[in-house]
């Protein structure tokens, strides 16, 4: 199989204004679960697997956008033999990712290459478009859409998790979050009407902001009763950090300025 081609690396090391350096990416880890950095780890894989229903199977071509340090990859290829192909901005996550492909033995059923996916260029369509957490640091949305419907084979599903605004405005303390943060966010409805602008079919856009909250406490609780672990390899700040802005998240989404949403399609065919 022939590799994807990227753009050429003079763009800036993206890590997000140090939100995704090594340190951080491993801090994160503590709270989300072994291999994953985004909300809910393993669960929320289970979940979105579960709505894949029989998408998923033997030899199943998946891209996995935004793949971080590779739990759902690892998790597609072990559950159901899927050949995952995982891009992500970040040079730190995918080097975290690699490594742990090789520790585990993974390189025949899982890749990941350090990129943009709007500027990748892949040698096959994919059945499956996976992505965690990821999009909202996309602004144009409308451009991302056609090209990711453009990746999928005719009949493809697409599935996604990604942070959402209740409102428009909200809060002073959310829009100054956002900017800070650099996510481009919208509105759950909205998210789906673009996703049926660029052509998906069948599409489900799902204001799971209850599970989100859900998991925000069970992850907060967790990393406290953990404290002794995770101070092993952190520091008390860190703690500290981690803890303020799972409270934040939960705040914001009491408030009505913060969701976040589950979001399916499939490419007619």
């Amino acid at each position: 199989m022939s590799e994807p081609s990227t753009a050429s690396a003079s763009k800036p090391k993206f890590d997000n204004k140090g939100q995704y350096s090594r340190s951080s990416i491993l801090r994160y880890e503590k709270i989300f679960g072994r291999d994953y950095i985004s909300t809910g780890g393993h669960e929320t894989t289970e979940n979105l697997c579960n709505r894949l229903g029989g998408s998923l199977r033997p030899g199943v071509r998946v891209l996995d956008v935004g793949s971080g340090i590779g739990g759902a990859a690892f998790h597609l290829a072990r559950a159901y033999g899927a050949k995952v192909t995982g891009v992500d901005l970040a040079e730190e996550m995918v080097t975290i990712a690699v490594d742990r492909t090789e520790e585990l033995g993974m390189k025949e059923e899982v890749n990941f290459i350090l990129g943009d996916v709007l500027e990748t260029s892949f040698p096959e369509k994919f059945d499956v478009i996976w992505s965690r957490d990821a999009l909202m640091h996309v602004p144009d949305k409308k451009r991302l859409f056609a090209c990711l419907y453009g990746l999928l084979a005719d009949g493809g599903r697409i599935v996604i998790t990604d942070y959402a605004r209740g409102k428009t405005p909200a809060s002073p303390e959310f829009e100054a979050y956002i900017t800070k943060t650099g996510y481009s966010v919208l509105e759950p409805e909205q998210y789906g009407k673009l996703l049926e602008g660029a052509g998906f079919v069948d599409v489900i856009a799902d204001d799971a902001t209850a599970t989100f909250v859900d998991i925000l406490g069970r992850e907060k609780k967790r990393l406290v009763e953990q404290r002794s672990e995770f101070l092993s390899s952190f520091s008390e700040e860190d703690l500290n950090y981690l803890v303020e802005r799972w409270a934040m998240k939960e705040r914001f989404c009491a408030a009505g300025d913060m969701k976040w949403g589950i979001f399916l399609g499939t490419r007619k065919g």
